[in-house]
């Protein structure tokens, strides 16, 4: 990708940048160069920008009166993996202030993947797409990811009976139906803008400690999906992964007391437990803090 990406720490810094994605093997190598030539690209370039204004200290980005600031340099005066220091943490601090967008582009990507789109084929003298190539800097990414999402044909997939089926009436017109098959889950997807629908999840519909269910308003559009595992509220998130509107919240309250839901981090802890995203790639992330429900 040019000179500049010739740096010693580039690769270093790609490979902790992967590592917070938190994506399964299986879903992370067909998109692998696709995720380097972009967010790996955009996130080098975040960073080589900082280091110009302060290679050691930056504050919490956003107009904050009094932000937090944080050490980014790898504390070197520690002696040996300094390195390895800085961009774990450079990596951990980013995706806390990019997670939704950066998940929104990988969705993007193992779509395209799966779906063969076109333009994966139009690359540049590297190899890598033109598309994700002409993408200066995370905005643009997530424009095109929302743009290439929204093509799906959603027209396409016809549901029965066997496919999604109504389980809770939520109030206000709105209503919780369980999702039970691929197309189901493909078309949930589409309609959303996140990849629920693109295989990651496909295998865990025959698991009965797993379920799906999506949020649907008056108008019987979906505006929330949700993940329950082993009777602990495991996801929930929005259209394009965005957070659920408090509103939304607030409306599946009720369902998550009927059923007994509980909080994901509430759940008991095991060595296996701690690995749970070599099962599916999470589309989806915990609830805010201040909207945990009570079990």
């Amino acid at each position: 990708m040019g000179n500049k990406y010739d740096h010693p720490e580039y690769r270093e810094a790609v490979f902790h940048l992967s590592c917070e994605l938190d994506i399964p093997d299986r879903v992370f190598l067909p998109i692998r160069n696709l995720i380097g030539c972009s967010l790996g690209r955009i996130f080098w370039l975040d960073w080589r920008k900082q280091d110009s204004i302060d290679p050691q200290w930056m504050p919490t980005p956003g107009d904050h009166a009094d932000p937090e600031w944080h050490r980014i340099d790898g504390w070197p005066e520690k002696g040996d993996g300094h390195i390895y220091r800085k961009w774990s943490r450079r990596a951990g601090l980013w995706m806390q202030w990019h997670s939704v967008d950066a998940w929104h582009v990988c969705d993007w990507l193992i779509t395209a993947v799966s779906d063969a789109h076109p333009w994966l084929a139009n690359v540049d003298d590297n190899g890598f797409p033109k598309k994700l190539i002409k993408c200066g800097n995370l905005e643009r990414l997530v424009h095109e990811a929302t743009k290439g999402l929204r093509k799906r044909n959603v027209r396409d997939i016809v549901l029965g009976p066997e496919d999604e089926t109504f389980v809770y009436d939520l109030g206000a017109g709105h209503t919780l139906v369980q999702l039970l098959s691929r197309a189901a889950l493909r078309k949930e997807g589409i309609r959303m803008r996140h990849c629920i629908g693109s295989g990651g999840y496909d295998e865990l519909l025959d698991d009965p400690r797993v379920q799906f269910f999506s949020v649907r308003d008056q108008d019987g559009k979906p505006i929330g999906t949700i993940e329950v595992r082993d009777g602990f509220l495991r996801q929930f998130r929005g259209p394009s992964n965005t957070d659920p509107a408090p509103t939304v919240m607030d409306l599946v309250a009720g369902a998550t007391n009927s059923f007994g839901w509980r909080d994901w981090r509430d759940r008991p802890r095991s060595a296996r437990d701690e690995d749970y995203g070599e099962e599916a790639l999470a589309v989806l992330r915990y609830l805010p803090p201040a909207r945990r429900w009570p079990g």
